[in-house]
């Protein structure tokens, strides 16, 4: 088969972070790995106009723009990004690709803005964001004010009316979890008929068990349980209500941990003025001194993406008390890397997670969520065999191994039903 892959708004292959752009990549490269040909269509950091093509891993990338950014984003980039994908589409139905078994497939219903009436091949649509179907912005309350939270609201309704203009063109639409499928349908009902669970995965053989050696020394200095946290500095991913849950445990509890915080963050943490940072900067601030935090968590920021497993290698257990989540893609990566996760007994964690078998699953509760890590400060040992599970999981349901079957029977369907 020949697969179009329209990319995210960031470039892929990524450098650092970004879940859609490892999503979107790995599943580049395991079609082809699958002897299947793949087209990816996305931007790049070193666009200087005009198309660029390179080749890496079988893939062949044409770079069309560079990094999209911006709230707005579908108003003015995403478009002139939609009308090129397009153009570049359509020569290469002409030029160089049979339309026999060759579909589309975008990583945003947003690259499909100039698509209305293409009917040349199949389009797939996979749909790994949670916003605009579940409306994060209500956990930023109060740190947002009602302006910003109205903007929000105004958007999130642009957002929905975009995607009941752009998803009726897809042949099908893949959701990653059942929470962020039943969300879409409330919004966009007409669409149940073309869609489907596909899962996020991971790559097993990048995500691995390995020891972290003189790094875990380093980092987390000698402390006798290291946690991890992977996530953007935002309130709905719950980093507040982790610092309070460890700033209940008493002192000699408290002494024994050391958390790890990996992900991009607001200037602040190196030692600026607490009046220059965003009102939930500040907070957190304010928490690491009332519960006097400065010597228990670290924050190491964005690290490269090569080196994401090194960091969750370190950690003994991940948390990870997010209130919204499409998957909840560090979830996996952890568990890949024998690591239980530690999470809120909410969809979709607790579609991935196992209570007591590949983790923990907290009530949505600072007192609970400090229980918890009481018990496996005082047990250790449980996270050993929990680990080993988590990984056993991961290999059965969420290694690209696995799921780029799942696309490749979804393809075949669709194709099928063009035939």
């Amino acid at each position: 088969m020949n697969i179009i892959i329209l990319g995210p708004r960031e470039p892929v292959p990524p450098i650092k972070g970004g879940a859609i752009e490892k999503l979107t990549w790995n599943l580049a490269r395991f079609l082809v790995k699958t002897n299947h040909n793949v087209v990816l269509i996305t931007t790049c950091e070193n666009f200087n106009g005009g198309i660029n093509i390179s080749v890496l891993e079988g893939v062949e990338i044409i770079c069309i723009s560079k990094p999209i950014s911006g709230a707005r984003f579908y108003i003015k980039d995403m478009p002139y990004f939609s009308i090129k994908a397009r153009r570049i589409i359509e020569n290469l139905l002409i030029q160089e690709i049979s339309k026999d078994e060759t579909l589309v497939h975008s990583a945003y219903f947003y690259n499909l803005l100039a698509f209305q009436k293409f009917d040349k091949i199949p389009i797939i649509v996979t749909e790994f964001e949670h916003y605009p179907w579940i409306p994060e912005y209500q956990y930023h309350r109060p740190f947002t004010r009602g302006a910003q939270l109205l903007r929000w609201e105004l958007d999130s309704l642009i957002r929905v009316t975009l995607a009941q203009i752009i998803l009726p063109i897809a042949n099908a639409i893949v959701f990653i979890s059942k929470q962020q499928k039943e969300s879409a349908l409330k919004r966009v009902a007409f669409i149940k008929r073309q869609s489907v669970v596909i899962p996020n995965a991971v790559d097993t053989d990048v995500y691995k068990p390995m020891k972290p050696g003189k790094d875990k020394e380093k980092i987390a200095g000698n402390a006798e349980l290291v946690l991890g946290f992977v996530g953007r500095l935002t309130p709905h991913k719950g980093l507040h209500i982790l610092l309070k849950a460890i700033g209940r445990l008493e002192p000699s509890y408290r002494n024994k941990l050391r958390l790890i915080i990996v992900g991009p963050k607001a200037p602040g943490f190196r030692g600026e003025k607490h009046k220059q940072l965003d009102p939930y900067t500040q907070y957190i601030h304010f928490l690491l001194e009332k519960y006097d935090l400065r010597n228990v968590v670290e924050f190491s920021g964005q690290v490269k993406e090569e080196e994401m497993p090194y960091y969750y290698n370190i950690i003994d257990a991940l948390v990870h008390p997010s209130f919204v989540e499409a998957f909840g893609l560090v979830l996996i990566e952890a568990m890949a890397c024998e690591k239980p996760v530690i999470a809120f007994n909410i969809p979709p964690m607790n579609e991935i997670i196992i209570n007591n078998v590949t983790g923990f699953l907290v009530d949505l509760s600072i007192e609970k969520l400090a229980s918890v890590l009481t018990f496996i400060i005082d047990n250790s040992t449980v996270l050993k065999p929990l680990g080993e599970m988590a990984r056993n999981s991961v290999e059965r349901k969420y290694s690209w191994n696995v799921v780029i079957n799942e696309y490749i029977e979804l393809y075949k369907r669709v194709l099928g039903l063009r035939s």
